[in-house]
């Protein structure tokens, strides 16, 4: 096998194969035995068709597919050998001629390959005299009074009332089809419950927070709630089942059956044991700690995650760096058959920037010595796995086995590697980095979250 090597400039090459007869020969020979073996043809006993015949029907397919195999092992060998750095896979070049597998007429093939080469990075940005803010998010009472509210309503109760209606209040709604504003003879009757804060239209939502138990009001019920399909509609407020087919107009009349209203757990004993656990607080003061303390390490590691992203930003603008664009347009063109230009054109500058930050991350990783071992993968998805789970009492041989399966997806690894090796890199360049602390009230620093994200999702 001869491989020749020609730069087209720093980040394009190409490589011309040839592969000669001796290479594959053997391969072919072998598979063309097999298949006489195989083979049960008919008017030939089966193991008897003469290899001339097999030859003539499959030898084709046979040949194209032992030149393949040497070809693929040689191209990828010679990327390892030579430590091409390439971005994507070797793409078939354009120039390519057609291969005619001539089984009467043996001889060499040539192949040529077009790849993509990622450029030399040496990363700036991530040395202790680069500044990047961390914030310090402050944490008033008010923060505290709130969650405490949101703890007593998770462990109250929901009681039937009879006076007016209020944001957040559960409405039973019986509901009757209608027909020109009147309820239709034989229409479709259905009840279901509706929280008043989800209702769609607000107009909508005001006329019924001016009503009380037995009030009625009209309405779409495909525009009733808000952010709800065509399939939730139909299961959970028209109750169709498996009689999904049934034609039922979009007018209802809903009469408001029953009222019911959250009522907050008393600050006690059972309160504090239900949501912290037994015996872990004991009076109203150690809550507000407690909670104190908890909404803190949240958003300490909120605080983190912002840091992290600006630093992630900060490295791709401190490195610039060229790439293969047009090969690498090429290549996720023959990767997905159904991206279509315009696709394309809409998502490569994403594509491009993730190229980037990955390139930058893996130097650091290969810098840095930082690896993710296969027993951290398998841990982080069984904590996951537990998490998920736990919480609907499944027991550990189910969790076990759940793990098992989703260590054998390949894709499932790749996600929880990649996440992995992203901590360990934000967590080494974070330590080292200038850290300039910026105390932030809550809502202020919420306001700098929906920015950076508005920015990333540009």
């Amino acid at each position: 096998m001869k491989i020749q090597k020609k730069d087209i400039d720093q980040l394009n090459t190409t490589l011309s194969i040839e592969i000669e007869k001796e290479d594959y020969l053997k391969k072919f020979n072998d598979e063309l035995k097999n298949y006489k073996g195989k083979a049960s043809l008919k008017g030939f006993r089966k193991g008897k068709t003469p290899l001339g015949f097999i030859k003539k029907m499959f030898g084709k397919g046979i040949l194209a597919d032992a030149v393949n195999e040497s070809l693929q092992k040689g191209l990828f060998d010679y990327i390892k050998d030579q430590d091409l750095n390439v971005l994507g896979d070797p793409l078939p070049s354009e120039s390519q001629e057609m291969i005619d597998f001539d089984v009467n007429n043996l001889g060499s093939f040539t192949f040529d390959f077009d790849l993509g080469l990622s450029p030399d990075i040496t990363v700036k940005g991530a040395a202790s005299t680069d500044s990047y803010t961390h914030y310090d998010i402050t944490l008033t009472d008010e923060i505290v009074n709130e969650e405490i509210e949101v703890a007593r309503k998770r462990q109250g109760s929901q009681e039937e009332v009879a006076e007016d209606i209020k944001e957040k209040d559960i409405l039973k709604i019986q509901a009757i089809e209608l027909e020109n504003g009147l309820p239709k003879e034989g229409g479709h009757e259905t009840d279901f419950t509706l929280m008043t804060d989800i209702i769609a239209e607000e107009s909508m939502m005001k006329k019924v927070l001016t009503m009380k138990k037995g009030g009625s009001f009209d309405f779409d019920i495909y525009n009733l709630e808000k952010d709800k399909d065509e399939v939730h509609v139909k299961k959970y407020l028209l109750n169709l089942g498996d009689d999904e087919e049934k034609e039922v107009g979009k007018d209802f009349r809903g009469t408001i059956e029953k009222v019911l209203r959250m009522k907050p757990a008393d600050m006690d004993q059972a309160f504090f044991d239900g949501y912290f656990g037994p015996d872990k607080v004991k009076s109203e003061d150690e809550a507000r700690t407690m909670i104190k303390e908890e909404i803190g390490k949240y958003y300490a590691t909120q605080a983190d995650s912002y840091l992290y992203r600006d630093i992630m930003e900060g490295l791709i603008e401190h490195n610039k760096m060229d790439l293969p664009e047009p090969f690498l347009k090429r290549w996720l063109k023959a990767t997905n058959e159904k991206l279509t230009e315009e696709e394309l054109e809409k998502e490569f500058p994403d594509f491009v920037k993730n190229l980037k930050w990955t390139l930058i991350r893996g130097e650091i990783a290969k810098t840095e010595e930082i690896e993710v071992k296969p027993e951290e993968i398998q841990q982080n998805i069984a904590t996951q796995v537990r998490q998920y789970f736990g919480q609907y009492g499944m027991g550990e041989e189910y969790i076990n086995s759940t793990v098992q399966r989703m260590m054998q997806d390949r894709n499932q690894i790749n996600k929880v590697y990649e996440e992995l090796l992203s901590e360990k890199v934000f967590k080494v360049v974070g330590d080292r980095v200038n850290k300039k602390v910026d105390k932030i009230s809550l809502d202020d620093f919420k306001d700098k979250v929906k920015v950076m994200n508005e920015k990333l999702n540009k």
